[in-house]
């Protein structure tokens, strides 16, 4: 708590306050010519140097009268809070604007991974086009900011224009920390994640093996292989594969994962050599020259892969499907779930659970299939029937009854093997429960 006291042979107001470091601070005010001699506007400063003290120890915002005082205190007064630690130093005006405002945020962060910072500028370049860079921080409203998600979603998919909201949303909270803004004009704004299950696929054995013998040379082989059958991000863990990373004797690979080195195990994950990995693997192996260290030398430096193995799709008679590579790992994820259980699948792919369930994890044909053979008994429909004496024959059924015709056929089955259920899952919608 700060104090205020007079001191009469000066003629001056004293406010005394502990810093955040612990040690014992005062600053003067002048007395005026008004009947308290100025105790009410000193009394002001005391309470405005309280909640500086309280905003630095919780870590809250200030509110927006004092935030105005502070930018209007003299040069004097508010190089003494400097000083104190209750306010930053006073920023160059043109920090107030989005563009150097930006320009600083990113030079600020140097050495961060490429891939991160170029998903960065993705969200820096989206609000430069919508605002401009002269732009006042101070300026951009809560309406401005509906405009702006608008705006996103009408250049680029819903998933992505909450991405690139939610990295906006970041760059107006480090300026609420420089003391540039007060509060976020974003924080009202929708920006968690949000899968579009439409742009899921599974791929299927048949449409792997056509694309697989579609590739020219065994290094595609490979790198299909690994995202299709051993999980990998493509191209972040592969590139950086080594041979020295397969443990033939042991079956399985070491995988570093640049994506997740932050967290506790920095990254490292075991991936089964699976049938289908060693085969490619050993292709490759046998046509590497000796010495050489990378598994994939000629495309590890390759930026956007996904270019290319469209073309292969294409070569291979398989439809074009999104986010080729995603998908293959996603459907990978989805295999390992189904065999071996959540706790593997997710240990061998490198997510947790939630992340699965919420980005990779899919309901395929067979799910559907299996399903419709299931009964709650536990049973085949057609046994049970047969465990109740009957002889297997279908009843008779009255003259003016049609044998029941369901929509769809066999045929219609089997061409639902790779297609994914919606959102609302096996139940039909109900306008009510």
């Amino acid at each position: 708590m700060a104090s205020l006291s007079f001191d009469k042979a000066k003629g001056r107001w004293r406010i005394q306050f502990l810093s955040p470091d612990g040690s014992r601070r005062s600053v003067s005010m002048k007395a005026t010519r008004a009947r308290d001699k100025g105790q009410s506007k000193a009394a002001a400063f005391k309470n405005h140097i309280e909640e500086l003290s309280t905003a630095i120890k919780s870590g809250t915002t200030l509110s927006p009268q004092v935030h105005t005082w502070v930018q209007k205190l003299p040069m004097k007064t508010h190089a003494q809070l400097v000083d104190a630690g209750l306010v930053n130093r006073r920023l160059d005006p043109e920090l107030s604007k989005l563009g150097p405002f930006l320009n600083k945020w990113f030079a600020d962060r140097v050495g961060t991974k490429a891939s991160t910072v170029i998903t960065w500028r993705n969200a820096e370049r989206n609000m430069l086009s919508f605002f401009g860079p002269e732009k006042l921080l101070a300026g951009i409203t809560e309406d401005d900011g509906e405009g702006f998600e608008r705006y996103l979603k009408s250049q680029v998919a819903e998933a992505t224009a909450r991405k690139r909201l939610s990295i906006s949303k970041q760059f107006l909270s480090s300026a609420i920390k420089t003391r540039i803004l007060t509060r976020n004009p974003f924080d009202g704004l929708k920006t968690a994640n949000k899968t579009n299950r439409k742009r899921q696929h599974f791929v299927t054995p048949p449409e792997t093996g056509a694309i697989l013998s579609a590739c020219s040379n065994a290094e595609w082989r490979t790198l299909i292989a690994l995202a299709r059958y051993g999980g990998l991000r493509i191209p972040s863990e592969s590139a950086i594969l080594e041979w020295d990373d397969i443990n033939w004797g042991e079956s399985c690979i070491h995988v570093h994962a640049p994506k997740t080195e932050h967290h506790e195990d920095e990254g490292d994950r075991i991936v089964p050599l699976f049938p289908e990995l060693r085969q490619a693997l050993t292709e490759l192996w046998e046509e590497t020259p000796p010495g050489e260290v990378f598994v994939l030398p000629n495309l590890r430096h390759t930026t956007n892969p996904l270019t290319t193995l469209t073309r292969i799709i294409k070569r291979a008679g398989v439809k074009p499907f999104p986010k080729a590579w995603i998908n293959m790992r996603a459907t990978r994820a989805t295999e390992l779930e189904n065999e071996f259980g959540a706790h593997k699948a997710t240990e061998w792919c490198g997510h947790t659970e939630k992340i699965a369930e919420a980005h990779y994890w899919m309901v395929t044909g067979d799910d559907v299939s299996k399903a419709a053979e299931w009964c709650s008994g536990g049973a085949h429909v057609v046994q049970q029937g047969a465990e109740r004496g009957g002889n297997g024959s279908q009843p008779d059924l009255p003259a003016h009854e049609k044998t029941p015709v369901f929509p769809g056929s066999a045929a219609d089955c089997e061409e639902l093997q790779p297609v994914l259920m919606g959102d609302e899952g096996l139940e039909p919608p109900t306008p009510s429960v």
